[in-house]
């Protein structure tokens, strides 16, 4: 073998590692970020680093893994076909080795799909860590409420613009405009969404976080069942808005999918009765 094969083995197996290492801790991070609506809200960052860049960074380090495991397999393509050879030289599929590794990764997928243990807790981990964020950190009053102007943003949780302007300076928050993202005000400034509202959040928008909470976490058939909403219109009037709906969905993923607070959505079904 010249040196030329043995400089360029010696890149990829080096170039295998260390991009698997990075997909190994980004994927870690992924698995115990808070979710979406959470992280943008809250401005999650660990060691400096947001969900997104996470993400992106996770994303592009296995193209260069895939890339080069290709570029690998072709480089040792001889060892990997001596695996499923026989004592004759001959190919065959029945292997042990073969087999061993074929039924571990079918293992994995068939038992993450069918929610056996212990990938169910895996599964349920992930799950818990999430709803920690959520606790930790509280939702936004209503889906991509970071992604609003400031003016939209005001309107929407019922306080003046102007109000919400002086209240965010009196705090030495700088705003350009209420025209400005909370998401780049909260850039800016380097704080999250979820500050400003604290900031400019109306006094009986406190009062009543119990209630939103509370309705938020019911279903329609339980909200129906305290004869609060009717469940028949309330379902009807939910798909005409385009939502896979059921019984037992809860309002805080319906008011999410419709732009809107779980109060604002209980408003609207109870006055379908």
């Amino acid at each position: 073998m010249n040196n030329n094969k043995i400089v360029m083995r010696k890149l990829i197996s080096l170039t295998l590692a260390f991009s698997f290492l990075v997909m190994s801790v980004t994927g870690i991070m992924l698995y115990i970020v808070p979710k979406g609506k959470i992280a943008y809200w809250a401005n999650w960052k660990m060691f400096g680093l947001t969900k997104t860049q996470y993400g992106d960074i996770h994303i592009t380090s296995m193209v260069l893994f895939l890339v080069v495991t290709i570029w690998h397999i072709f480089y040792n393509w001889k060892p990997l076909i001596s695996y499923i050879k026989d004592s004759s030289k001959k190919l065959t599929f029945f292997k042990k080795e073969l087999l061993i590794a074929l039924g571990l990764n079918i293992l994995f997928v068939a038992g993450t799909l069918s929610g056996i243990q212990p990938f169910k807790s895996v599964l349920d981990l992930n799950d818990n860590i999430k709803s920690y964020w959520e606790k930790e950190y509280g939702s936004p009053p209503y889906g991509h409420a970071e992604e609003s102007s400031l003016e939209s943003f005001s309107k929407r949780i019922g306080i003046d613009t102007k109000t919400a302007m002086q209240l965010l300076q009196e705090k030495s928050i700088k705003v350009d405009s209420p025209k400005q993202k909370l998401l780049d005000i909260s850039k800016q400034n380097d704080i999250s969404s979820k500050v400003i509202y604290d900031i400019i959040k109306p006094e009986q928008t406190s009062k009543s976080d119990d209630k939103v909470d509370f309705l938020g976490r019911r279903t329609l058939s339980e909200l129906a069942s305290m004869n609060k909403i009717s469940l028949e219109k309330s379902m009807k009037f939910l798909l005409t808005q385009g939502l896979e709906v059921s019984s037992e969905s809860r309002m805080k993923e319906l008011a999410n999918n419709l732009d809107i607070t779980p109060l604002q959505l209980y408003e609207k079904l109870k006055g379908l009765q």
